[in-house]
């Protein structure tokens, strides 16, 4: 046993007294604490120890390897905060009082007691002088119930000066090395409130008391409704702590994004998995701005699921504050309104197509009726002069086709009752594709056609799929201007026929992809953007799909799918 240990067991070998401790380290002030606890068991006392919860589990521990059980059984603990905690205002009458209660039971059966007690309090104004009053009164209990009490502080909480004036409510001062008689101690008679101030007391008492139950109420209630707020919200929450980890999430996120709270919990905002990478600048600039006290709502952006599918978002951010009212984290709500951003653009592409239907339709009309005229006036000429017929020909035969391209302008503006036949897909495409080798050989590409059959049949109308083919072909031929070669690819899978368009083009960027069909939106110089648009409407009409897959700088694949005989 340490040597200083063992002279202070030697100097409170005494049956009462009041010991003022201010320890400087705490292995020296839990030695201390064992050595008196160690000798009063020695002596048969009953031995009360107010101190932490750290504390007692440590004094207990080192008891424990050198007491027995049954003189274990001579150590009452209590823990300091709850002791304490209980009298926020630190009142000292109500705090003894406290303690007579404790020691009541041991009192009565004459047994020596001896008391070790770490004092704590909570930051209040005049808090000096309430532990100087409260101390004042503790030496005059401990004298009157004929107690060892230690009073210990950390003397590292406390003024010199404060030190100087305990000294002088307590017979003892001890240090962590040596334990002696204190100089300035002054016994006080000690005067106690009248039986109406007492009275005056206790009533006040009892309002913080129902003060601190109603208070409690009101937090255990607030405490409900967040959670509830937070866990049965359909919008997914994120709430992250000041240095930006994930603390809470709920189920909703799990069920938008995919990851469940335990793959979450944890990990940095900008680490976040559901962030894409070129939007990694957001979260910095969101968590600065929260983190600052300010708000952020309804901030559109995109964002990903554990699937790879991107969804459309409105993240609303707010900072979350302490007691203090500092901030001490911040919250994020994640509203997903993907659905409604695609119903939103659905409406903008029908009011476009109705725009574009009500112009088509006029302008067909318009240069329908004078091409009626001029077609009328040839014929005519042509029955009447037989010798440049075959010029005729080619005018009346280019008339035709303005016409038939008016026709199926028409069908953006209205359905036409079309003449549905079955028709050879593998003779249509050859057709089409004599029809524009000779464009595609100008232009260094070669025109590969593939089908594992030669007889594939569909019902359609002739001339609206030709277009369609030709819309495709050309497209694909105008994506390489250096060459290349397009595939045209023909199958038949149970009762669907796929023609498929593929180019080795320079592709089309994502973003304009996304915006194929819409009327009037080109990438050409002298595109009108219906081109496309009409295609789809005729393969639509004919019950098939047109499904469009690019990548930049390797080409692009329209895939038409029908349904065969």
């Amino acid at each position: 046993m340490n040597n200083q240990h063992v002279q202070l067991n030697e100097l409170i070998q005494i049956s009462s007294g009041h010991i003022l401790y201010f320890y400087e380290d705490l292995e020296s002030y839990l030695e201390n604490a064992v050595s008196y606890i160690r000798t009063g068991i020695e002596q048969g006392h009953h031995l009360l120890l107010i101190d932490t919860k750290q504390h007692l589990w440590k004094i207990g521990q080192k008891l424990k390897q050198e007491t027995s059980q049954d003189r274990m059984g001579l150590v009452h603990f209590v823990d300091s905060h709850e002791f304490y905690a209980a009298h926020h205002d630190f009142h000292s009458h109500t705090i003894l009082e406290h303690f007579k209660n404790i020691l009541r039971p041991l009192l009565h059966q004459n047994l020596t007691i001896r008391t070790w007690a770490l004092v704590e309090w909570k930051e209040q104004e005049e808090i000096l002088q309430k532990l100087g009053h409260f101390e004042t009164i503790s030496d005059h209990t401990v004298n009157t119930l004929g107690l060892l009490s230690v009073c210990a502080y950390n003397g590292r909480q406390v003024s010199a000066s404060f030190m100087n004036e305990m000294m002088k409510t307590h017979e003892y001062f001890m240090t962590d090395k040596e334990l002696k008689k204190s100089s300035f101690y002054e016994k006080r008679s000690v005067t106690f409130p009248s039986l109406s101030l007492q009275e005056e007391q206790q009533r006040i008492l009892e309002q913080n008391k129902h003060l601190h139950n109603e208070t409690k109420s009101k937090l255990k209630t607030t405490t409900y409704q967040l959670e509830s707020f937070i866990t049965r919200n359909l919008d997914p929450i994120l709430i992250f702590n000041d240095d930006n980890q994930v603390i809470r999430t709920n189920a909703s996120f799990e069920k938008v994004f995919g990851w469940s709270s335990e793959e979450i919990m944890g990990v940095h905002a900008e680490d976040l998995p559901l962030i894409p990478h070129e939007r990694k600048w957001e979260v910095q600039k969101n968590q600065a701005e929260t983190l600052l006290g300010r708000y952020i709502q309804g901030f559109e952006t995109i964002r990903k699921t554990k699937a790879g599918n991107e969804r459309n978002v409105k993240i609303s951010c707010f900072p979350l504050r302490d007691e203090s009212d500092q901030v001490s984290g911040w919250a994020s709500i994640i509203r997903d309104f993907t659905e409604e951003k695609q119903a939103q653009e659905l409406l903008l592409r029908t009011e476009k197509l109705s725009v574009v239907s009500e112009l088509a339709a006029g302008i067909a009309h318009e240069i329908r009726n004078p091409l009626t005229s001029v077609k009328g006036f040839l014929q005519l000429l042509k029955s009447q002069a037989l010798e440049n017929g075959i010029y005729y020909d080619i005018m009346l035969s280019e008339i035709d086709r303005i016409d038939l391209i008016l026709g199926e302008l028409l069908l953006l503006a209205k359905p036409q009752i079309a003449h549905f036949q079955r028709k050879n897909v593998c003779s249509l495409l050859k057709e089409v594709v004599t029809l524009l080798e000779a464009q595609a050989n100008m232009c260094n590409v070669q025109i590969v056609m593939k089908s594992a059959v030669d007889d594939i049949y569909v019902t359609c109308e002739e001339n609206q799929l030709k277009q369609v083919c030709i819309n495709f072909i050309k497209n694909a031929i105008e994506a390489m201007p250096d060459g290349g070669e397009l595939t045209i690819q023909l199958e038949v899978e149970k009762e669907t026929v796929s023609i498929r368009f593929i180019d080795q083009g320079v592709g089309i960027p994502k973003d304009v992809l996304e915006k194929l069909g819409q009327p009037f939106f080109t990438t050409k110089e002298k595109g009108t953007g219906l081109g496309f648009m009409v295609s789809k409407k005729i393969i639509e009409n004919h019950d098939g799909t047109v499904h469009v897959s690019s990548e930049e700088q390797k080409g692009t694949t329209i895939e038409i799918r029908l349904s065969g005989l």
